[in-house]
């Protein structure tokens, strides 16, 4: 799955019977009329699972039916689940939400047992047979009633595009129970059959290909799905409506590949058709393994919360907004995105789907390999976009998520059922991906291959643990790296590397090694941790050239030798940029990289030092100096790759909310200074020679310069192309949006009358960014008030509340808040970490203000806590908003110290 931050999943099934259901009445609780006596009133004192189902009954295969319609909120299901009893039954468990069940019966060998099913809690049902169930293979028939949602895209959901309904399904991590009964846990891992009936109309499509497509009576269409492999229930997926279809080719072992999007959209599918089937045939060529399925559709979704794609077996499903393209304005940022995401999905398909994890505390094996695997096949699918540069990206979100005490672990033990949706974050995701691009430069690309191939190859269609997949890698490479794995799974953090150059005479020079967690103040002291076992590589200097050495650091300190008779000029502590650590330098380690060794570093070196320089501006003990870290700013510049310059851009913006309001006006003078020329010649107007690095490295220099820094000029024009914003390129589309709307209330106004009409759902997200990027307060609290309207999707315009400009608008939003909970609240997703919890309580943490902080800890816990994941959603952000107030305190002086002497051209002064 890829979240949005990360990156979830979609489906449900019903049984095969044949006679069409009746129509689905609304559900509600109700008693099954039993043929035989059934057993006594239930005993409700029964212990109840809190976690996990106990294994008295497990399944071996499921048979669903589901009645859909696209018109109805309610569906019809029926179910025959066989699997096998060992011991004498009298209570089975099984997962179900919100579902009402109508009639069942157990069935074995000609014979039946009436069953009692009684719900149990917010997600089970308990079951009673009127005789104890004897050891042997079984067949719990079912037939229930469900509800689709609208709000939440959790379970099967409707949504509405176009005027046209449709209903599709996610599954993950815990919704297929509110689509059938089930054993909605990830080992267990059978087949499954579907059958859909659905209106004359509309099309069926789900994980396996149709096998059947009959006509029933009453204007319905029976699709029968061949069985499929072995899948648990978050994998199980379907979509029902009158679907466009768009032919994709197959790939190089003849798998047959589709795109499915909404009716009238198919020619914005031109790209996903045109480039899928080659990132499988790559992703083939390095598994070494046969795409595993029959078939291969991309299922476009209108809207998704909490996912962006998921990787449903045979049926992968993928916002709109990140697969369905306008192919006359197509974007090389649209093009990279939809690679990227399709080559994390299709990983999945071995990794997650072919060999599944055994339970959720190894939920990483599936998505931080599917994120490290989805770069590599990136990079790639088109060399020239430079995607290995762009894995640092991972490795600092990573290590960012990683700098709070409060941090996950990887391999987090899932403790309560919350734990599950918060294990989709950025540990899992990007410090999973890290780790593993780590110890693949360790043992080596050909060793760590051979170790994944080893690990399907030996798992395959079933479950594994990390261990199972360590011990493979370990295989593969002839030496025990299972302990270094752990030490970065199984504990919480990453670790600060010093390095010390020791150049005695009469012995070769030496690398005094040093690690420890990497805390910044604010937070709480951590717990004891014990060392991590890290592969260290460091570059130096040598007679003039650039040399590397490594080692294995599994104490808190160690030694590197270097291979050189003369004392080094200059020593970077991560070669290659691919160690999970930060590299802690002194002033003088860090001026002689900047000024000696910066031609001798790669791209991703010179990036990782520039963050590791800035991070270090914040810490008191190991501080260097805010001049220093700007100082790299025009070397990143120079450097002219998308990659670099965003660096350089962002580095600014981390101290924006510092700058006292009488430096403001000059602070932005010093951005016009530094960004405006390079912002000025790639100017608002694409060109035909334009690559993928012209048109991002435009959109972050205009935002600096004409946004932040307020140019005039640039603002002008910007104003000027946003008469006829429609036409521009999708590339600075949003941002011609924002510049306009925050420098002419006239477009402000004009986006306000004319979002809730606009039919284009990424015109709308571009619109409602506009609208919430002003900084302007009462332009920015009418903004909000669209939160409010019924005519508006919150699920789209909800960005609204975390894009404020400023600390007084971010007052404006929390006011807001405050006076509409409730009503917002009814409006909001809930169901993932990513919906309601995590909105709410970053807007209220995100004051950095010693003054407010415990009226915003208080009112969060007080307010929030129900909110689903809410509790380390809560605990993570006040941790972080402790660290922006200490932040704070070592920052603001030194800005006002800097900016007092910063002597600007006479063009750039306010």
């Amino acid at each position: 799955m890829r979240n949005a931050v990360a990156p979830v999943a979609v489906l449900a099934l019903v049984a095969c019977r044949t006679a069409p259901l009746p129509p689905p009445p609304q559900p509600a609780p109700v008693t099954p009329t039993p043929s035989v006596a059934l057993p006594p009133p239930v005993d409700t004192s029964a212990e109840v699972p809190k976690l996990r189902l106990p294994r008295t009954f497990v399944p071996t295969s499921y048979a669903a039916r589901l009645e859909i319609d696209p018109g109805k909120l309610a569906f019809g299901g029926e179910i025959d689940i066989t699997g096998t009893i060992a011991e004498r039954a009298q209570i089975i468990w099984l997962h179900g939400r919100g579902l009402a069940v109508t009639s069942s019966v157990a069935k074995r060998d000609g014979a039946s047992v009436q069953l009692a099913v009684t719900p149990r809690g917010d997600d089970l049902l308990e079951i009673r047979p009127a005789s104890p169930l004897d050891p042997g293979t079984w067949t719990l028939a079912l037939a229930y009633t469900g509800t689709l949602t609208e709000i939440e895209t959790a379970g099967a959901f409707r949504q509405v595009a176009g005027g046209v309904s449709y209903v599709m399904s996610q599954s993950e991590a815990v919704f297929a129970r509110r689509i059938f009964p089930c054993f909605d846990e990830p080992d267990i891992k059978v087949p499954w059959t579907l059958t859909l009936d659905v209106p004359n109309g509309n099309i069926a499509v789900a994980n396996a290909p149709v096998a059947k497509e009959t006509a029933l009576d009453g204007g319905h269409t029976r699709y029968e799905f061949e069985k499929t492999l072995p899948l648990p229930s978050y994998l199980i997926a379907f979509g029902v409506g009158p679907f466009d279809i768009v032919d994709g080719g197959k790939t190089k072992r003849g798998v047959p590949v589709r795109i499915v999007t909404m009716k009238g959209r198919a020619a914005d599918a031109a790209y996903a058709a045109k480039t899928t089937a080659r990132i499988v045939d790559l992703e083939e060529e390095w598994f070494g393994i046969p795409y595993p399925y029959r078939k291969l559709d991309m299922l476009t979704i209108p809207i998704t919360v909490g996912f962006g794609a998921m990787e449903n077996p045979g049926l992968i499903t993928f916002a709109e907004t990140l697969m369905l393209f306008d192919p006359q304005k197509l974007s090389w940022e649209q093009r990279e995105r939809y690679v990227g995401v399709a080559a994390h999905e299709i990983a999945h398909q071995w990794f997650g789907d072919y060999v599944t994890m055994k339970w959720w505390d190894d939920i990483w094996l599936n998505e931080g390999f599917a994120s490290w695997m989805g770069d590599k096949i990136t990079a790639k699918f088109d060399p020239s976009w430079h995607e290995e540069v762009s894995e640092l990206d991972t490795r600092i979100t990573a290590l960012e998520a990683d700098s709070i005490v409060s941090a996950r672990k990887v391999r987090q033990p899932i403790e309560v059922p919350d734990d599950i949706n918060n294990a989709f974050d950025r540990i899992t995701y990007r410090k999973g991906a890290t780790v593993l691009n780590m110890f693949e430069a360790y043992v080596g690309a050909d060793v760590f291959q051979r170790g994944v191939r080893e690990y399907l190859k030996s798992h395959e269609f079933g479950n594994a643990t990390s261990a199972d997949f360590g011990a493979a890698i370990a295989a593969a490479a002839k030496q025990d790296i299972a302990p270094a794995f752990a030490s970065f799974l199984d504990q919480a953090g990453a670790p600060e590397i010093t390095t010390k150059l020791a150049c005695e005479k009469g012995h070769a020079p030496r690398v005094e090694l040093s690690q420890e967690r990497f805390v910044p103040p604010g937070s709480p002291p951590p717990p004891a941790t014990t060392p991590w076992i890290v592969p260290v590589c460091v570059a130096y200097e040598k007679a003039g050239k650039r040399a590397e050495a490594c080692t294995l650091l599994s104490a808190q300190t160690g030694t590197l030798a270097l291979e050189t008779k003369t004392c080094p000029r200059w020593l970077y502590a991560n070669a290659n940029g691919r160690g999970h650590y930060r590299g802690h330098y002194s002033v003088a380690q860090a001026t002689a990289l900047r000024d000696e060794a910066w031609s001798h570093l790669l791209p991703t070196e010179r990036r990782s030092l520039f963050f590791d320089v800035a991070q270090a501006v914040r810490l008191p003990r190991t501080k260097l100096p805010l001049t220093l870290m700007l100082s790299l700013v025009p070397k990143m510049l120079a450097a002219g790759d998308r990659f670099a310059i965003d660096d350089a851009t962002d580095a600014p913006l981390v101290y924006k909310r510092f700058i006292a309001d009488d430096q403001r006006a000059k602070f932005e003078g010093w951005v016009r200074a530094t960004f405006g020329p390079g912002a000025a010649k790639l100017g608002f107007k694409a060109k035909a020679s334009d690559d993928i690095d012209a048109e991002q490295s435009r959109v972050k220099l205009l935002e600096l310069a004409a946004w932040y820094g307020r140019d005039p000029d640039l603002v002008k024009q910007a104003t000027d192309l946003a008469q006829s914003w429609r036409d521009l390129p999708i590339a600075t589309r949003r941002l011609v949006l924002e510049i306009a709307a925050d420098a002419s209330p006239d477009v402000h106004a004009r986006l306000m009358r004319d979002v809730k009409t606009e039919p284009d759902r990424l015109r709308r997200k571009d619109m409602f960014s506009a609208l919430g990027s002003v900084r302007d307060a009462k332009r920015y609290e009418a903004a909000l008030e669209l939160l409010l309207d019924p005519k508006v999707d919150f699920r789209e315009s909800s960005d609204m509340l975390e894009i404020y400009s400023t600390e007084p608008l971010r007052q404006v939003a929390e006011r807001f808040v405050r006076a509409h909970e409730k009503e917002l609240l009814a409006r909001m997703p809930h169901e993932t970490v990513t919906g309601a919890a995590g909105l709410l309580v970053k807007l209220f943490t995100d004051g950095c203000s010693a003054a407010t902080r415990d009226d915003a800890a208080k009112y969060v816990a007080d307010h929030f806590h129900m909110l689903s994941g809410a509790k380390r959603v809560i605990e993570q952000d006040i941790e972080a908003m402790d660290q922006c107030i200490a932040k704070r305190a070592l920052v603001e002086p030194e800005l006002r110290g800097w900016l007092s002497g910063v002597k600007l051209p006479k063009a750039a002064k306010p």
